[in-house]
């Protein structure tokens, strides 16, 4: 399993994650992921499997940019943040409709 994946499923509960699918990451619900410190600490630890998540999202849905983050990619915090809360909201997507679909 991705890690950033595991991280998700291991730090919120399935109610917090399907606030987060609905209000996403800019509401406040995803606690640990409120900072632009926490969210480049995270950015930094899981690059990788966030860029897998991004990656095989943009593959599934046949884009080949995304103009939200790549307007901020010349500040390196916005631009993690953006990348943290995106992989987050697509996680906590799947696994809401994963659970809904059940």
């Amino acid at each position: 399993m991705n890690a950033f994946k595991k991280y998700m499923l291991d730090t919120y509960e399935a109610e917090e994650l399907k606030e987060i699918s609905e209000h996403g990451c800019v509401s406040g619900v995803a606690g640990t992921l409120i900072y632009y410190s926490d969210t480049s600490r995270i950015y930094n630890e899981f690059a990788d499997d966030i860029h897998t998540i991004i990656g095989d999202y943009m593959e599934s849905t046949g884009q080949d940019t995304l103009p939200q983050i790549t307007a901020n990619i010349g500040d390196g915090v916005t631009f993690r943040n953006d990348m943290v809360w995106l992989a987050a909201e697509l996680i906590a997507w799947e696994v809401t409709n994963e659970s809904e679909a059940a």
